[in-house]
């Protein structure tokens, strides 16, 4: 829980403070790749832990209810992702490990306990559900903008907060996505990004919209408590919410391996 993260309340301010400066106001002639880059650098941490509680809605209104813990080491295009489900019974033990490659498609796999055994995700189930929820196995990719030309496209508030609003679309030989063109929205104030809306190919019209809200700091870092994924067409919603946040935690080296993913309980 937040409350219990070490360090007193002047503590966060000054670094909250830091932070700002650090960031400092972007130039009217900054371009789409300095801001991105520049929100890269400001918000890069070495590791992250988490404890995640998952909630499903559907068009009709139905919930599901699924918890998780995740674990990353690296940022952005050098990242490496494991999440393990911890319930409920269903899908308790489900592990998935997605390894960033610089330039390329991320590597991804899912183990199952009642196969035993892991599965690669091929390129052309990255726009299936990622265990039965609003995202994709693509969406759970940590977002690179160098696989991405980008532009920026003015500015927009959100919640009374102003944003630079940028468009990416996906390189050649920057690896295969199922999206189009994403529009970004990152508030201007700590370059965080709060807000995308996701296009497939041939969308006019976004198809998926992620939201993430609930901005706090922990141990210095600003992170998105509250992240939502809707499925616009579909008119389904997944939430998740963050708790118990580590960073910079030294990974186990076998963490980020095909063996401990397949490895009952394996974290």
């Amino acid at each position: 829980m937040i409350a219990n993260v070490p360090g007193s309340r002047a503590v966060l301010a000054a670094a909250a403070i830091l932070i700002l400066l650090l960031a400092g106001p972007a130039s009217a002639g900054e371009d789409a790749r300095t801001l991105l880059s520049r929100s890269e650098s400001l918000h890069r941490t070495n590791s992250q832990e988490y404890s995640g509680e998952l909630t499903v809605v559907n068009k009709d209104g139905k919930v599901r209810k699924k918890s998780w813990r995740s674990f990353r080491e690296g940022y952005a295009g050098d990242a490496k992702t494991l999440v393990r489900f911890t319930g409920p019974p269903e899908v308790k033990g489900v592990g998935f490990l997605s390894l960033a490659r610089p330039g390329k498609s991320t590597d991804q796999w899912l183990y199952l306990p009642s196969m035993k055994r892991e599965r690669r995700i091929a390129a052309q189930d990255r726009d299936a559900s990622f265990v039965g929820t609003d995202f994709s196995y693509e969406d759970m990719e940590e977002f690179d903008h160098k696989k991405y030309e980008v532009e920026r496209n003015g500015e927009q508030l959100l919640d009374g907060r102003p944003c630079y609003v940028i468009t990416a679309i996906p390189r050649e030989g920057g690896g295969k996505s199922v999206y189009g063109k994403k529009i970004l929205y990152l508030r201007k104030d700590i370059l965080f990004l709060v807000r995308v809306d996701l296009y497939r190919k041939g969308e006019k019209e976004p198809g998926k919209r992620l939201l993430l809200s609930d901005l706090r700091q922990v141990d210095g870092h600003w992170v998105a408590m509250r992240l939502e994924m809707s499925d616009l067409k579909k008119g389904s919603g997944t939430t998740v919410l963050l708790d118990k946040i580590v960073f910079d935690k030294p990974q186990p080296g076998d963490r980020f391996t095909l063996r401990n993913l397949n490895r009952e309980g394996g974290e």
